[in-house]
């Protein structure tokens, strides 16, 4: 089925397939719902109950641009007022690169509602091409703010070339859902809030939601930590977190992935490399631990 909630002040679309305890699906905030979150739920659905979403500013889901410490924490505010819009209590939560540091600061913000956590390739956000996407996606953004949110939108319209030129554009496609809602911002306010969220986004403790050890360590539940290495998602980082977490479980999936499967905008990332047997491990994972 293929609903909208109305999360309070706005609509946040999702599907829901399957039945049985009920697992969520975390995409980054960089898109909405994609091939992979479509194969997570085909595969799982067999026997869970499995939402995927389109997170606030994303695919079908409605304009919030808050003053939020980050774009991560707006997500879980929304993620909450959707679990609670279904009446689901406590959740597994499963995420796919930047899913997965979504879902850990979801389990730190609410930990009485997260069953379980599955992380499949936590990201470093300040090595290589990674840096230039949180450019592009918030500082570039905020630069073009601070004239006027009119020259914002111009500027989201037609960004200079580059090879990640579409991200910036985020915001023209907002304003094309609610021009209204995103001119009313004030441009300066809003160039303030695209560098907070920016600076979060793109600090060295991103892969683990800017969590301190003895924050990891207080989380009990049983995580699932599957690394699919590559120059922007090196093993290392799942193995401190690993070390960190007291309930986890790592393991490793998949080639070394080439850069043309990482930022490839002709096909779904997800789906090259160790997706796929991030999803088997992820099956076996549930089914040992909850039954």
């Amino acid at each position: 089925m293929s609903p909208m909630r109305n999360a309070c002040d706005t609509n946040i679309y999702y599907e829901a397939y399957g039945k049985g305890e009920t697992v969520l699906y975390l995409q980054s905030v960089l898109g909405g719902i994609n091939p992979g979150a479509y194969y997570f739920a085909g595969r799982i659905s067999k026997n869970h109950r499995v939402i995927i979403w389109d997170g606030p500013n994303c695919g079908q889901s409605g304009v919030v641009i808050k003053d939020a410490q980050s774009e991560y924490h707006l997500a879980c505010e929304y993620i909450k007022r959707l679990l609670d819009k279904l009446g689901e209590k406590s959740v597994h939560i499963a995420g796919c690169s930047g899913g997965g540091e979504m879902g850990l600061l979801f389990a730190r913000i609410y930990p009485d509602r997260v069953k379980s956590l599955a992380m499949y390739r936590p990201a470093d956000t300040t090595i290589g091409l990674e840096p230039e996407i949180v450019k592009a996606r918030y500082f570039d953004i905020a630069a073009a703010a601070e004239i006027s949110m009119e020259n914002a939108v111009k500027y989201s319209e037609n960004p200079p070339e580059g090879r990640f030129k579409n991200i910036s554009r985020w915001l023209a496609e907002l304003c094309r859902k609610d021009r209204e809602k995103i001119l009313e911002i004030s441009g300066s306010d809003f160039a303030r809030i695209m560098r907070r969220w920016g600076e979060w986004m793109g600090a060295p403790n991103f892969y683990r939601a800017h969590m301190s050890d003895d924050e990891l360590g207080a989380l009990n539940i049983p995580v699932l930590i599957c690394t699919c290495p590559d120059d922007f998602h090196p093993e290392c980082l799942g193995e401190e977190l690993d070390r960190a977490l007291p309930n986890s479980v790592l393991c490793s999936v998949g080639k070394y992935r080439r850069e043309d499967e990482i930022y490839n905008e002709e096909e779904d990332e997800n789906l090259f490399g160790g997706f796929v047997g991030f999803v088997d491990r992820y099956e076996n994972f549930i089914s040992e631990k909850f039954g």
